[in-house]
């Protein structure tokens, strides 16, 4: 596992609790030249990638009206969120469609299909863009052996979300939160050989909150 993070490094294994020893490399995913270089450096050390997870995202604020937000607020976060899905993937790509195979996962959001929960617009565009995207790769990738999927999580406590007290456990139709392995574990399973017959899913975890 190589998790790739504009975060210092120190701080991306710390975060980190895969049972072996992370490989961490810094790089600002919304930088094409960045993750080219990374990538290539992946390729070179390991041969091949099989697996790509694009999780890079940030909430930004939310609560106002449309004119409040700035140019500069709706560009970062689009550039977080929903450029970065689309540049690591296209850096893998080349890599997987030599190989004949790949799964590549993309972290959506709950936000992106209903227009927000507690989240600003931007956010919602982004997520909604990440859904889209995935499903645009799965029809490409396939005759490539591409397996392209997503998750769209609801409310996680997280470092970026254990402070939001607008989000009430009542509001969760099984009574919690979620947490950071509810995620996780889809991700496994569509990052692994139980999935091999799916593409294109955005599959909904959220506590049946979608539903409510």
């Amino acid at each position: 596992m190589v998790p790739v993070d504009i975060a210092s490094l120190e701080d991306t294994c710390r975060l980190m609790d895969t049972g072996a020893p992370p490989l961490p490399q810094q790089c600002d995913l919304t930088m094409s030249e960045h993750i080219e270089k990374v990538v290539a450096e992946l390729v070179e050390q390991f041969g091949r990638i099989d697996i790509l997870i694009n999780n890079a995202a940030i909430v930004g604020s939310y609560g106002r009206e449309l004119e409040a937000y700035t140019e500069e607020e709706w560009d970062c976060l689009i550039d977080t969120n929903l450029k970065s899905t689309f540049l690591m993937t296209r850096a893998v790509w080349p890599h997987m469609r030599r190989q004949g195979t790949g799964k590549i996962v993309c972290i959506g959001s709950i936000a992106g299909k209903i227009g927000g929960l507690f989240a600003g617009p931007h956010y919602c565009a982004s997520k909604g863009g990440v859904h889209g995207f995935v499903r645009w790769a799965a029809k490409n990738g396939a005759k490539h052996g591409i397996l392209v999927n997503g998750i769209a999580p609801g409310p996680v406590v997280t470092e970026m979300t254990v402070h939001e007290s607008s989000i009430q456990d009542s509001m969760i139709p099984l009574g919690r939160l979620g947490r950071p392995e509810d995620i996780a574990e889809p991700v496994v399973f569509l990052a692994s050989p139980a999935s091999n017959f799916i593409t294109g899913c955005v599959l909904d975890v959220n506590g049946g909150l979608l539903m409510a």
